[in-house]
């Protein structure tokens, strides 16, 4: 059990509830900051702090809040893009009253701009997607049309087009979809890369998990390849099986060059896709934060917010032992969802369906802490009923 200082997790979704989860175990006391109905609202070890604070990138506004919390000392962990920029550039004057193990402001932003990204893998001469980039319409004009139809675009601030337009990107089939895209975006503040797709089946993507510790050593990595996503192009990876990190040293050589580049700390989530066409695997991008998997890949044996716990504390972070190849992992909302739009389109679910299901290390339900799963579930269910009732709903004449 710890005996060292508390948590203050900042986030409120599946990657938050897996960090509150995997440290509650440790015996480890867990705060969340924000004000949230969300899924880890539910569970029966989220203690709320109070106040709360709303999610932000303004490191002066995060500041001051935690100058005024009454917790005279805690470790800090974001779990969210936007919360991991405003919490990577409080002053180091707070630092030994609220130690993380997060990098500078600056490699955060690196990673959570997918422009900046783009131009720092270019730099460093890392496998990637082509990109073209978009900061008005008239730079479509770049792009044949070829390009336009057969790539797509890319928000590269994601969690502000999230919030306004609620998914990761669009494919266009003409140039004047492309232009009401660039445009509309442009007036939230919003701009696109026009990024290449890589073709080849679902299991050409592979996710690297892994912490770097404060003196620049990668500490642990556990390989996964993806089994579903959800929604199918544009999306998140639903369900996953763990692979041999042999099967995958030309990534590993990538993000080693660049994180010693950026002076990156802390937990990371990398994906690359494998290109068929040349046999290169190209990285699509970095989380510079936990990711959806991080309790579960805690069960599995790679404990990251143990580490990132250790870590924040300048305590030695032990390594932990070898993880077995061909474990699932699976998000259970997001992965049914999958799989009922596949059976909706009237095609087979892609990769296996019982693996998962019966032998996966699950992401929100635990048997200690059903309530999330519960409520999750709950609402949505009650989404679907509400859908299905606006739909069936007659217009007026």
């Amino acid at each position: 059990m710890a005996e060292g200082p508390p948590v203050i997790i900042f986030g409120a979704h599946i990657a938050a509830l897996g960090v509150l989860r995997v440290l509650t175990r440790h015996g480890v006391t867990c705060y969340v900051a924000d004000d949230t109905s969300d899924i880890i609202s539910r569970s029966r070890w989220r203690r709320a702090l109070e106040p709360t604070l709303a999610e932000t990138t303004d490191s002066a506004i995060v500041a001051g809040y935690l100058e005024g919390l009454a917790v005279p000392s805690a470790v800090i962990i974001a779990c969210s893009d936007r919360w991991s920029l405003g919490l990577s550039g409080i002053p180091h004057s707070l630092r030994q009253r609220f130690p993380s193990s997060l990098p500078e402001r600056n490699a955060i932003e690196q990673f959570v701009d997918k422009d900046k990204f783009r131009a720092l893998v270019e730099r460093l001469g890392i496998p990637h997607p082509r990109a073209i980039p978009l900061r008005t319409v008239d730079d479509l004009d770049l792009a044949t049309d070829a390009e336009l139809t057969s790539g797509f675009l890319k928000p590269t601030d994601s969690p502000r087009h999230k919030v306004h337009f609620h998914t990761k990107g669009a494919f266009v089939d003409s140039r004047e979809s492309a232009s009401r895209i660039v445009e509309r975006g442009a007036k939230v503040g919003i701009e696109f890369m026009l990024q290449e797709w890589i073709p080849g089946p679902m299991g050409a993507t592979i996710l690297i998990d892994g912490f770097f510790d404060r003196t620049g050593t990668i500490v642990a990595m556990l390989a996964r390849r993806r089994i579903r996503m959800n929604p199918p192009r544009i999306g998140n990876t639903v369900s996953a099986v763990t692979i041999p990190l042999e099967e995958v040293e030309e990534p590993i050589g990538a993000l080693r060059r660049l994180f010693a580049d950026v002076g990156y700390r802390g937990v990371f989530n990398a994906e690359f896709k494998r290109d068929e066409r040349d046999g290169t695997y190209k990285i699509i991008e970095i989380n510079a934060r936990p990711a959806w998997f991080i309790g579960t890949i805690a069960s599995i044996g790679v404990d990251l917010p143990w580490m990132n716990y250790l870590d924040a504390q300048d305590l030695p972070v032990p390594a932990p032992p070898p993880y077995r190849a061909g474990r699932y992992t699976l998000y259970e909302l997001q992965d049914a969802a999958a799989m009922i739009r596949s059976v909706r389109s009237r095609r087979r679910p892609l990769g296996p369906i019982l693996g998962p299901w019966l032998r996966g290390d699950r992401a929100m339900f635990w048997w200690r802490d059903p309530g999330p799963a519960i409520g999750g579930a709950g609402r949505a269910v009650g989404r679907r009923v509400l859908g299905a009732f606006g739909r069936a709903r007659p217009t007026a004449s």
